[in-house]
């Protein structure tokens, strides 16, 4: 019988691919076959490259059947066969690995086979298991055993299987281990509706349904295409040594599979989970752990009193047919605080109209209150029209509505229109537009564009609106948007009738003129996020210090640096949101950083997965349900082992680590919870940093629910700017909205323009006027204009802000309170509209952050009694900042000279008597 791979070499993979064959060439022919007995990869285009045992360039090998063919132009001896060769297309970080073309055609004559002495892989990730070893096509209909150690791969009938011996089929286990095993099944004709049954308690099987990421149960019809290999992946606790698991088709009778348990004398704590490999953590994906309905920090329960209910810092006040005629936030202008003087969002009560209908409505009627939640239901009734209407608020302030509207007779409607009459709010963000001023809109549906969801608010007080309908599914993003894009909502969209208008303070949102059959319903879904979500915390924003690479512990302490993130593609977690494969080395390191007094976190999230995951191919056998579909192609390692079908995504180089990308929602999510609560309790990790997202609040909130579990969590949401064509022109921070209660703090990021203006920053980059704080990327960002909004950069590759950290201690801006120019309290302003200014307010001085938008000095305007400083006796200076401003002695009387966009100055003197 043949042999997989016997060997792992190491060479170029750029030039000569990942797989090779080494072979003795023992006759003199004009031509050699050589025997490769594994699938062509995807894309494959019949040409490899022939070298000599000492590298020597021997020509072109052409595939034909059963193989590949070359001349041997060295005559007799030893070749290397390398017939995976390929060229990159594209980029490093998302290669295409195109296949080599043949180059000219083989000589005509006798052929000889040669000797095979080996088959290699570039790497053991590389290599070709025994499992994808094509056998011909079979009559009939199969059912084969496998165990967890050799995960079926490929679609193909597998040889092993065949050339078994027969008799059960043994699985060994230690004891106390969650046992996972697979079942494979071919037919020659398609087999529909497969099932399998089997009498052990707690047997499942994860290929054919469990519990999704909402905690529902869902089973998943499965047929099989003719000559198609479907693996069918099961698990269970050992409670029998011997079991047979019967697989059932309609119209293709039934096969029973015949397995022998043998436990070894070790014994497992925890189901065998410290142990990826042996894959008991599968039954993570249907998990329901921290799914349920409790506050987390820093929120407060939901309360109802009357028709008001309230949230941390927000009340929404309920009209009698349920939908909002008040939404009002207590947070301070500076958002440090919650205080006692409301800001409406609201200058009337929200309404939901058809035009030519007169709704009567019975009233809402609360039907549940818990501390995480409040709901409540109304009908209304017009004529032949009926609309139900659930409300639901929850207690980070997101308050969904179901709209069921239904008519009892066929109804010709002129439009369905939802009416927002808005407070006097200043800033806005959404619907094709960046985060700015609030601007007249005219806004209509379009698939190509990732954009349902308006922002309108003022710093302290928002709301975002969302529209949907009950066919609602996250789209893919950062990147791949258009590989699965949004799905337009029926109701709303109405064959390209509705859309959005806003003119001056009145938000209309409409779904057009339509024909209502009888019996016909239609759902109008609509999000309403109250913002900001929780106080600012200034001073523990200073005080953390990110340091994002990957060193020693005492270094990064040496540095300032409080808070460390530990990116994917480094020595402790190399494989990107998969950080198991390393766990001695991460935990050990998270404890030197612990032991230095540094907080821990790791790059790990669930946008896409590592190929390394031992996961992968359980994975792949729920179909689209977690890896998204897509072209297939990508780097070599996909178009080998995967195949078609699916999306590759990001290749870590230093790391040689591909993966794919993941669908928008899916148990994935559950098994991503389980993972992130074992890194918690087994490595102790403090938070996470989130590159981007891929899952909705729903899995934010488990997150955070796990996460409270340490001290002081901490959770950092990076995004590079989507506001572009391949994206969709979705803003990060609109996008994110949902999210931004559970994260602490923002990094925006790749691609944001520092050069934006200020209410482009106020509202799409600096994250304040959702409760959250944030970090400069891009290029290091812009200090001065930065620090207005109370963000500095972090250390990392093109990031050093020491020297703003200096001055912070040096100024005691932790311990200050922070007034920027959007506060009406701010007792330093700029005299331009070209320059903005904040005040860090301490007990020694003012420090004076200035950011200029155009050339030239700027005046300060100075409140001296908020301040309780005598102009007469006051100072201003300019502190030394190392590289980016040297000291000086200013004038209170003149404009204060600005360079490179910003300066950074001190105001100070003895405070005035009545200030004491």
């Amino acid at each position: 019988m043949l042999q997989p791979h016997e060997a792992v070499s190491s060479w170029a993979p750029e030039e000569l691919g990942n797989h090779r064959v080494i072979v003795q060439v023992e006759a003199e022919s004009p031509l050699v076959k050589v025997p490769v007995p594994w699938l062509t990869p995807q894309s494959h285009r019949g040409s490899g490259l022939v070298r000599t045992a000492e590298g020597e360039e021997a020509g072109r090998a052409h595939a034909v059947p059963g193989g590949y063919a070359f001349a041997p132009v060295k005559g007799r001896g030893r070749y290397v066969l390398y017939y995976t060769a390929y060229e990159n297309a594209a980029t490093p970080q998302y290669p295409q690995h195109e296949y080599l073309q043949p180059a000219g055609d083989l000589p005509e004559g006798p052929t000889a086979t040669c000797v095979v002495e080996a088959y290699e892989a570039r790497t053991a990730h590389d290599r070709y298991t025994d499992l994808e070893r094509p056998a011909p096509p079979q009559e009939g209909f199969f059912a084969f055993g496998e165990s967890r150690e050799h995960p079926i791969r490929m679609r193909a009938l597998p040889a092993r299987w065949l050339e078994r011996a027969p008799g059960p089929v043994r699985l060994r286990a230690d004891r106390g281990d969650y046992l996972v095993f697979q079942i494979g099944v071919y037919g020659s004709r398609p087999l529909r509706d497969v099932r399998v049954a089997c009498d052990v308690p707690d047997f499942t099987c994860f290929t054919l349904g469990g519990v999704d990421y909402l905690g529902r149960s869902f089973t998943r019809r499965l047929d099989v295409a003719e000559h198609t290999v479907q693996a069918l992946w099961c698990g269970m606790r050992i409670s029998e040594r011997e079991f047979t698991v019967r697989v059932i088709t309609e119209g293709e009778g039934e096969r029973a599979v015949d397995f022998v348990v043998e436990l070894t004398d070790r014994t497992s704590d925890d189901h065998g989970d410290d142990d990826p490999a042996k894959l008991s953590r599968l039954r993570w994906l249907d998990s329901r752990r921290f799914a349920d309905d409790t506050v987390v920090r820093p929120f407060t329960p939901v309360t109802v009193d009357g028709d008001r209910l309230g949230v941390l810092g927000r009340t929404v006040t309920l009209g009698h047919d349920g939908l909002p005629a008040q939404l009002t936030s207590y947070f301070t202008p500076e958002v440090t605080a919650i205080g006692q003087t409301p800001t409406e969002v609201l200058s009337g009560p929200v309404s939901f109209e058809v035009p030519g209908h007169d709704w009567r409505s019975d009233g809402r009627r609360i039907t549940s209150h818990t501390e995480a939640a409040v709901t409540w239901v109304s009908r209304w009734r017009s004529g032949k029209l009926t609309l139900d209407l659930e409300g639901r608020l929850e207690f980070d302030g997101t308050l969904d509505y179901r709209l069921e509207l239904s008519a009892e007779s066929g109804a010709d409607l002129d439009d369905t229109v939802l009416t927002l009459p808005l407070a006097a709010l200043p800033y806005q963000m959404g619907l094709g537009r960046p985060g700015g001023r609030r601007a007249d809109l005219d806004w209509r549906w379009d698939v190509t564009r990732n954009q349902d969801a308006l922002w309108a608010g003022a710093v302290n007080a928002g709301v975002q609106v969302r529209l949907a309908d009950e066919h609602y599914v996250r789209p893919l993003n950062t990147n791949f948007y258009h590989q699965r894009p949004l799905v337009l909502p029926g109701s709303w969209h109405n064959g390209g009738r509705g859309g959005v208008r806003r003119d001056g303070d009145l938000l209309r949102c409409y779904g057009g003129p339509r024909r209502m059959a009888a019996g016909e319903r239609l759902r109008f879904d609509v999000r309403l996020t109250l913002t900001p979500f929780k106080p600012i915390d200034t001073g523990a924003h200073f005080r953390e210090r990110y340091f994002h690479a990957y060193r020693p512990a005492a270094e990064i302490a040496g540095s300032g640096a409080t808070v460390v993130n530990t990116h994917h593609a480094t020595e402790v977690n190399p494989y990107i949101n998969y950080p198991f494969l390393t766990v001695d080395r991460l935990k050990e390191y998270v404890g030197t950083l612990h032991a230095a007094g540094l907080r821990s976190k790791i790059y790990y999230t669930v946008r896409e997965l590592t190929t390394r995951a031992p996961e992968l191919w359980a994975l792949l056998s729920l179909g689209d349900e977690v890896l998204a579909p897509g072209p297939g192609g990508g780097c070599a390692w996909s178009r080998e082992h995967v195949g078609e079908g699916r999306l590759p995504a990001w290749f870590a180089t230093a790391a040689d680590d591909s993966s794919l990308v993941t669908s928008g929602q899916s148990r994935w999510h559950n098994f991503y919870v389980e993972g992130l609560d074992w890194l918690v309790r087994n490595v102790g990790v403090d938070g996470i940093y989130l590159d981007d997202l891929g899952f909705d609040r729903e899995v934010m909130k488990r997150v955070r629910r796990v996460l409270d579990q340490r001290p002081a969590p901490l959770v950092d949401l990076h995004s590079a700017n989507q506001f572009n064509a391949k994206d969709g022109f979705a803003g990060s921070a609109n996008l994110y909205l949902e999210h931004m209660p559970y994260v602490d703090r923002l990094w925006f990021g790749e691609y944001f323009d520092y050069d934006a203006q200020p209410d482009q920053w106020l509202t799409e980059t600096c994250g304040i006027p959702f409760g959250v704080m944030a970090d400069m990327l891009q290029d290091g960002g812009h200090p001065w204009r930065g620090l207005v909004y109370g963000m500095t950069s972090r250390i990392y590759p093109g990031g050093d802000p020491r020297a703003m950290w200096r001055l912070f201690d040096e100024y005691g801006v932790p311990d200050a309170g922070m007034y920027g120019y959007w506060s009406p309290s701010a007792p330093v302003r700029s005299g331009t509209d070209a320059a903005k200014a904040t005040a860090y307010v301490g007990d020694n001085g003012t420090l004076i952050a200035l950011g200029s938008w155009q050339d030239g000095p700027v005046t300060l305007e100075i409140d001296w009694d908020r301040l309780g400083l005598d102009p007469r006796t006051a100072t201003l200076r300019a502190p030394e900042i190392e590289g980016l401003q040297k000291p000086a002695l200013l004038s209170l009387h003149k404009p204060v000279p600005v360079h490179g966009g910003g300066r950074v100055v001190w105001l100070s003197g003895p405070r005035s008597r009545s200030s004491r």
